[in-house]
Parts: C-alpha cells; sequence; structure tokens
C-alpha cells in the first residue's frame, strides 16, 4: 500500500482568496456578536464563523476563549435569555431589531450565567457594541434594560454565600419538577474542576409555573424546544427524567480526550494537561481521558502533533464495538468529520486499511486534515454523490455506518442543534438511515460486522431503524446493542453490533 492512497478527491485544488490588509483587531465581545449574527441570519455554525474571524484578526488565545464561551452559551440558553427579556424589555418584541434583541441576550447571559465576568464589564462592554453595530442611539436602551436586570436579581451565580449550588451529578439524581420556580432559573456553570448547579433569583416571576403549565417551564429554564419537550414525555412518561435530561444539556457537558496510542501514551497527556494547568483523569477504555469542563486542549503541542484528538467517550464506543482486528479492510460510510474513521485506523495499529466516505469536498478536506494531524497512513478517503455514487468496492471485513441523526444526544455539546431540530427533521432523517444502514449491510462480506451508530437518544432513529431493517435482511443477526444516556458518565448515542451470517 502505498503511503498516501490514491482516491477520487485527492488532487483537487482549492482557489485562495486575494491578499488583503489585516482588518483591525476585535475583541471577544464584539467577534462573539459577529458569530451570534451570522447565525440569526443564515443558520451558520458559531464555531465556523469564530475560526473565521480568528484568522482574519489574528485574535489572541484569550479572547478566542472568552468568544467561544460567549457565543455558545448564548445560543445554548437563549430561549431561557429571550424569556428573561420578554420580561423586562418595554418595547414589543417586534418593535426591537435583531441584532439589538442578540445583543440583549449577550448581555444577560454575562450578568447571570457567567461567573467570572464582572458586572460592570458584563453592562459597560455590551453597551459599547451599539457602536460596531452602527447603532449608537441605541446604548441608552440596552444599558437600562440591562441595569434594571442587574437590580432585580436576588441571588445569583456571583454571590459570595454559596448554599444554594449543589454537583450536577447530584442534581440529576434527585430533581424533580415541583422544584422549579418561576422566579428561579437554574444555571449550571464549571467551577472547582466540576460543574455547579447555581439558582440565579430574580424580584420577579420570568418563567411559566411548573404547576399550571409543565414542558412550557421546562421548556423555557432549560432552553429547549416546546415540542421536543412534549416528544421526551411522550416516549419517557416521566417529567422528571426529561428536566434531568434537559438540564444536562445546558451546559456543554465534561469534554473528553482520545490518545492515539500510535503516537504517544495515555501518562504522557495526562502529564502535558497537568502542566499547562488542566486537570485530566482516566477514562473508561484505555485511549480515553476525561476533563472536568472544557479546554482548549487544541493548544497543546501534543494535539499539534497528533498525540491525541478530542471525542466524546460515547463517540469512541462506536470503533471499539467495531473491534477492528490487525489487517482488516474497513469501511466508514459517512465518516466526517473524520473521529471515528481515525480511531478505527489507530486500533489497527497501522495496518490494513480504513475507507473514509462522504459528500462534498469541505468534509472530504476535514477528514484528510484530521488524518494528516495524527499521522495515519492507512485511511483512504472516497467522495461520493449525495446519492451514495460510487460506492467503495467491497467486500469489507467490518463497516460503521454512523448515520445523519437529530443529535439529541449531543444538544449541549452542539449549540444549534435544538433550533435547526424540527418535528420534521426525523421524518427526513429516518428513511436515510434504513437506506444507509442497509447499502452497509450489502458491502460486508459473509461473517463480517456492521455498527450501525448515531448520537441520538430518540428510539425511533435507534433500535427501531435496525429492528425494521432486520426484517428485511434475514441473514443479518443483531449480537448487541450499547445505549449511552446523557450524563452518565458523557454524552447521548446509541450503537449496534450487527453480524452477517455465513
Amino acid at each position: 500500500m502505498p503511503d498516501r492512497p490514491i482516491n477520487p478527491w485527492h488532487g483537487k485544488k482549492v482557489a485562495s482568496s486575494a491578499r488583503r490588509s489585516m482588518p483591525a483587531p476585535l475583541n471577544a465581545r464584539a467577534l462573539a456578536l459577529r458569530a451570534l449574527l451570522a447565525f440569526s441570519r443564515d443558520g451558520t455554525f458559531v464555531a465556523r464563523t469564530l475560526d473565521e474571524l480568528f484568522h482574519q484578526h489574528q485574535t489572541p488565545v484569550r479572547e478566542r476563549r472568552l468568544a467561544t464561551e460567549l457565543a455558545a452559551e448564548t445560543v445554548r440558553r437563549s430561549l431561557s435569555l429571550e424569556t428573561i427579556l420578554s420580561r423586562y424589555v418595554t418595547r414589543p418584541r417586534d418593535a426591537v431589531e435583531p441584532d439589538l434583541w442578540w445583543l440583549l441576550q449577550l448581555g444577560v447571559c454575562q450578568l447571570l450565567c457567567l461567573r467570572h465576568i464582572p458586572v460592570h464589564a458584563a453592562v459597560h462592554e455590551t453597551v459599547s457594541l451599539c457602536e460596531e453595530l452602527g447603532k449608537p442611539r441605541a446604548k441608552g436602551f440596552i444599558n437600562g434594560t440591562l441595569r434594571s436586570i442587574e437590580r432585580e436579581v436576588v441571588h445569583s451565580c456571583r454571590d459570595s454565600d454559596h448554599a444554594d449550588e449543589a454537583p450536577l451529578t447530584d442534581l440529576l439524581e434527585s430533581c424533580t419538577v415541583d422544584q422549579l420556580r418561576p422566579h428561579q432559573w437554574p444555571v449550571v456553570i464549571p467551577q472547582d474542576s466540576q460543574l455547579m448547579v447555581h439558582r440565579v433569583e430574580l424580584a420577579r416571576e420570568v418563567f411559566a409555573s411548573a404547576v399550571h403549565d409543565p414542558i412550557l417551564a421546562l421548556s423555557q429554564v432549560s432552553s429547549l424546544p416546546e415540542w421536543l419537550m412534549q416528544r421526551w414525555q411522550a416516549q419517557m412518561n416521566d417529567l422528571d427524567r426529561v428536566l434531568r435530561l434537559a438540564l444536562w444539556f445546558t451546559t456543554p457537558g465534561r469534554m473528553a480526550l482520545r490518545v492515539n496510542l500510535q503516537r504517544a501514551s495515555r501518562e504522557e497527556v495526562l502529564s502535558a494537561l497537568e502542566e499547562a494547568g488542566i486537570p485530566g483523569d482516566p477514562g473508561e477504555l484505555p485511549e480515553s481521558i476525561r476533563l472536568p469542563g472544557t479546554a482548549a486542549v487544541a493548544d497543546l503541542p501534543l494535539f499539534r502533533d497528533g498525540g491525541f484528538s478530542v471525542q466524546d467517550e460515547s463517540a469512541m464506543g462506536a470503533a471499539r464495538l467495531l473491534d477492528p482486528h490487525p489487517g482488516e479492510s474497513i469501511l466508514d460510510l459517512c465518516a466526517a468529520p473524520g473521529g471515528k474513521t481515525c480511531h478505527l485506523a489507530e486500533l489497527l495499529q497501522g495496518t490494513g486499511r480504513v475507507v473514509a466516505c462522504d459528500v462534498a469536498e469541505d468534509r472530504l478536506r476535514t477528514i484528510d486534515h484530521n488524518v494528516r494531524r495524527l499521522q495515519l497512513q492507512n485511511v483512504q478517503i472516497w467522495g461520493m454523490t449525495p446519492e451514495g455514487e460510487p460506492v467503495p468496492p467491497g467486500p469489507f471485513d467490518a463497516v460503521l455506518v454512523d448515520v445523519p441523526c437529530s443529535n439529541t444526544g449531543v444538544l449541549g455539546k452542539r449549540p444549534e442543534a435544538r433550533w435547526r431540530l424540527t418535528p420534521a427533521s426525523f421524518l427526513e432523517l429516518i428513511p436515510l438511515q434504513r437506506r444507509l444502514l442497509s447499502t452497509a449491510l450489502k458491502l460486508v462480506r459473509p461473517g463480517g460486522r456492521v455498527v450501525y451508530s448515531t448520537c441520538s437518544i430518540d428510539r425511533e432513529e435507534n433500535s427501531d431503524v435496525v429492528q425494521q431493517v432486520l426484517a428485511e435482511h434475514p441473514e443479518i443477526q443483531l449480537v448487541s446493542e450499547a445505549e449511552h444516556w446523557p450524563g452518565v458518565p458523557a454524552d447521548g448515542g446509541y450503537q449496534a453490533l450487527l453480524r452477517r451470517s455465513h
């Protein structure tokens, strides 16, 4: 096998933009606001917008971290922030311009959710962004709204007396809907190497009554669509369980790393984290490391040299369930961004091959970037059309089909997903999931293995899809299933191991 296998995607050139003068630098709040407005206007992921802005403005690491936190937290908590603002803004909602509404959300997020930002900075710096918007006359309106909310904060995460706080792990075991109060907001923030829940209390009632309308109250305090709360309640028949699930998704959750054991040991990565002041612990798998919150680990030298990747432990379970054996030929049918592809290649220990398929050149480029950073030589990238052509020549010893899904298991880590998802999404996704699983089953050899994987917790996308496809393929047997519940201990997801009979 050549060092870099030939495939249909390699060799394409991407046009470079014309050389421009360096734009004036922007501070973290201005960068975050631009990302929020791009998301509002085009649905663009805030991380993608910020990456482009960071590159254009050569943003320092500290400003990058703050901008990322501000933008992600504001999008993730958007419905809660809107609910609070609707009780304090004196103008009718449709009389507030969209960019000013996002600016207010950004300000309230700093006031109520981010302990490390001083109140005066949260207000003053937010008001100053009216200049960024070209609307200096709106400063009085923005300042007055934020100050009125600040004056009515009875208890917040900034208070020196933290008697009203609890670890998120404890709350996920004990909280109930009847504990919700219209004037209180359970806000989860990182503190002392763990996630803590603080009950922010305001002088007036801002949320719906959990007694009279529990679904609406759940939606407002967790910043998740009301229809999704109804769907979960129909599937679980347990409002308290829905609340605990929803509260987990108000945070990005815990971060995990996957060590590339071909390039570094877990002990080496843990040592590098410790030197950088980032606490970490060995995870459940030999290659996994758990972090208490989020961290800018991409700045560590071991990351740039291919020593590890960022990947949730539940996602690592997909490659582990497929159980690659040295020398095998493995297909990753929906590979972008390449995390599971690279994990499979690492588990093959430099032998065999992994054929990574996906559509669209930017998605294939992302896979290639990860493969090159990890210095893997046994990955072949295969471009396909949206119709799934051309199919890589098989058969394969094993196939991973990590299908497009609702992302309901990772709504915390992917803050935009909760607003991009609609009830119609399931009607579009489930037929595609069945088709992709059927394709995977046709490409595996007799006696070979297939893992069907999602980052969803929805039964219709998981076990229901597997059972429907199994009914059409009597030669396939279900070997095992793995259901990952959000917060126990990582994000949510589902994997099923299937085997073709001899």
